[in-house]
């Protein structure tokens, strides 16, 4: 069994990295309701990228992992 000994992010940075992660969110949204009504061919590559980026930085938010 493999134990984690890093230790997780502190609380500030933690709730900082979920602020900066909303905008992103917002669009992954948005991205959401383009693909659901079928225009999703209007969205560029680096908006796919920028809407994942705001799900991984919502994930080191809640869990306090670090990735890197």
């Amino acid at each position: 069994m493999k134990i984690n000994k890093k230790p997780k992010l502190p609380n500030n940075i933690r709730i900082l990295i979920g602020i900066v992660a909303i905008p992103s969110l917002y669009l992954a949204y948005m991205i959401m309701v383009m693909t659901l009504n079928g225009n999703y061919k209007e969205v560029d590559y680096f908006e796919w990228v920028y809407a994942l980026t705001g799900f991984l930085a919502s994930y080191i938010a809640i869990t306090g992992k670090r990735i890197f």
